[in-house]
C-alpha cells in the first residue's frame, strides 16, 4: 500500500510539472550570419557578438530581434519562434497545470537555430 501511494505521489508530481520546463534548457544558442559572409557586429537581448557567431539567449518566449548598424545590412532581423513539440505532449499528459508551467517559464518556445542577416553584396 505504501509503494502504491508513493507511486501515485511521484506520478502526480510529474503530471503537475511542465514537461518542457523539465526537459528544456533556460537558454538557447542561435547562429547568426550575414548573407554576404562579411563580419558584422550584432546585438540580441543586449548581448553583442560579431557575426558570424553564436549568441546565447534566454528562452523566455519574448520576441528576439537581431540588430546591427553594419552598412548595407538590414538594421533588424526577427528571430522566428515556434512552440516546442514536447509542449503538445504535455497538454495531453500533464493537462492545463503542466502546460501553464511551460507557458509561464517561456520554455514552451524554441527559437530558430540559425538567422541570416540580409546584406547588400
Amino acid at each position: 500500500m505504501k509503494n502504491k501511494a508513493l507511486a501515485v505521489l511521484t506520478a502526480s508530481i510529474f503530471l503537475v510539472t511542465g514537461c518542457a520546463s523539465i526537459t528544456s534548457s533556460e537558454e538557447q544558442s542561435i547562429n547568426v550570419t550575414t548573407s554576404n559572409n562579411k563580419p558584422a557586429e550584432v546585438t540580441v537581448d543586449d548581448k553583442t557578438i560579431t557575426a558570424p557567431g553564436m549568441v546565447v539567449v534566454l528562452r523566455d518566449g519574448k520576441d528576439k530581434v537581431v540588430k546591427t548598424t553594419a552598412e548595407g545590412c538590414d538594421n533588424t532581423t526577427l528571430v522566428k519562434k515556434s512552440i516546442t513539440p514536447i509542449f503538445w505532449g504535455n497538454i495531453v499528459i500533464g493537462g492545463l497545470l503542466g502546460s501553464t508551467t511551460d507557458g509561464a517559464t517561456g520554455k514552451m518556445w524554441d527559437y530558430e537555430e540559425s538567422v541570416v542577416i540580409s546584406c547588400a553584396e
